[in-house]
């Protein structure tokens, strides 16, 4: 008998993200050749195989700009997240010298009153 296995939910999370991403630079792919196409139906010129070649060439161009852009964006993402990580991380410190500084300050002061 073969056990079934359930994905974690982080398998799961991951799994979804990467299909998000597929369907999000699918529709990207299809506005890019929807606009290349409606860019060159604005030609009276070309022939049907010169259409296909601009209508190509633009979609590229298009997809070349956005993939530039979401890599900036992705890079600016990743080194937010690591400035807000390090930030949070000073304020739990922060957080934790604070409750430790008050406990030693309610223990000496609950011995002071015990002794006196």
């Amino acid at each position: 008998m073969t056990e079934s296995r359930t994905p974690d939910s982080r398998t799961v999370q991951a799994g979804i993200a990467r299909m998000e991403g597929y369907l999000l630079w699918q529709a990207e792919v299809d506005c890019a050749r929807a606009d290349a196409e409606a860019a060159v139906d604005a030609l009276d010129w070309p022939t049907t195989a010169q259409r296909e070649e601009l209508v190509d060439l633009l979609a590229r161009r298009q997809l070349d700009v956005s993939r530039m852009a979401i890599t900036r964006i992705a890079a600016r993402a990743h080194q937010l997240r690591g400035e807000y990580q390090q930030r949070y991380n000073v304020l739990k410190l922060r957080a934790l010298a604070t409750v430790l500084a008050l406990l030693t300050a309610l223990v000496l002061l609950n011995a002071l009153l015990l002794a006196g």
